[in-house]
């Protein structure tokens, strides 16, 4: 079983080490969220479970879950990825960052939404409802949400989200 101990797969070029760069890239800390998104809200499954599936520790995949572990080896990687069913390259692509975009502010999620293909229970979703999951979105950060306005707000945002519902 795969645990938190070091395993020496720099001869296969798999280790990621903490804190160095490998190939130009680091370890994003969006890899912990994805895994427990996959483990919890798509398969529903306990630290145990996923241990036993994966045959990574429970304290392990613990660990990356929160961020405390940032250097899982690929094996790992593709043995999540296969026991929760993630494609490769959404693991993949998660990650692994660019070390030069460290510095670069992070993409708003309207751009986000602009720029990348993405499902709704297992559907691609169309550019018209694309487009109002961003109409959406700015709608609630510009929105005021105080006591004067709140109802009338609430109102606008299930008149918007009625037409996201319309058209997926």
């Amino acid at each position: 079983m795969v645990d938190d101990k070091k395993k020496d797969n720099t001869a296969s070029g798999l280790a990621i080490e903490d804190g160095n760069h490998v190939g130009g890239y680091t370890v994003s800390e969006s890899f912990g969220i994805l895994i427990r998104h996959y483990r919890m809200r798509v398969k529903n499954l306990s630290l145990k479970q996923l241990e036993e599936m994966s045959q990574v520790s429970s304290s392990y995949i613990n660990r990356l879950e929160r961020g405390e572990k940032t250097s899982p080896t690929l094996p790992v990687v593709f043995s999540l990825a296969e026991s929760l069913d993630i494609p490769y390259s959404v693991l993949m692509a998660t990650i692994f960052q660019k070390a030069d975009d460290k510095g670069q502010a992070p993409p708003s999620i309207s751009d986000v939404l602009i720029q990348s293909n993405f499902a709704l229970n297992d559907q691609e979703l169309s550019k018209e409802a694309r487009s109002i999951l961003i109409t959406i979105n700015e709608f609630i950060v510009d929105c005021k949400w105080d006591a004067g306005t709140k109802v009338k707000e609430l109102y606008m945002l299930s008149e918007m989200l009625d037409e996201f519902k319309a058209v997926v």
